[in-house]
């Protein structure tokens, strides 16, 4: 009998074990374009390319859901760090996909765009939208698992 609720045990904790598993994909960008939102022409302006380098962290953990995001930026020799948790993922196309961040200060929009290899940070939220935008030229790391499939299919 205590064979038995031992075997149980290892099984209920080998299920638990698993829906733990973290998912982390990062990119790189050497290039970004920032946009600003002009209420008097309707549309989001370039203000800005920038050629400096940017790394973005999406941390999953769980789920798709769950995890936060970090995007760190060189700009003019001063170090920005934008971050916040996932609190919703949506997938557009099967490689494309959108999560919704926020942290205390800030509610954010990220999207990845794996044909054209950009991630489009949305930011700095009104009432009905982003009034900034960056649009970064990525290219993920080279570990294993690094298409967004991976991040998108990992709660199989």
């Amino acid at each position: 009998m205590k064979t038995r609720f031992a075997l149980i045990l290892v099984f209920v904790f080998s299920l638990s074990v698993k829906a733990q598993i973290e998912t982390q994909k990062r990119f790189q960008s050497d290039s970004r374009k920032y946009y600003v939102w002009n209420n008097e022409y309707d549309k989001y302006e370039l203000k800005e390319t920038e050629y400096e380098n940017s790394i973005i962290d999406i941390r999953e953990i769980g789920s798709k859901t769950n995890g936060y995001i970090a995007i760190s930026m060189i700009d003019n020799g001063v170090v920005r760090l934008h971050h916040g948790s996932i609190y919703e993922f949506t997938q557009t196309s099967e490689e494309e996909g959108t999560w919704l961040i926020r942290s205390k200060f800030m509610r954010a929009k990220l999207v990845y765009n794996p044909k054209e290899n950009t991630i489009t940070y949305l930011y700095d939220a009104e009432n009905k939208r982003y009034s900034k935008l960056m649009i970064f030229s990525v290219v993920p790391d080279a570990a294993p698992n690094a298409g967004l499939k991976s991040v998108a299919k990992s709660d199989d």
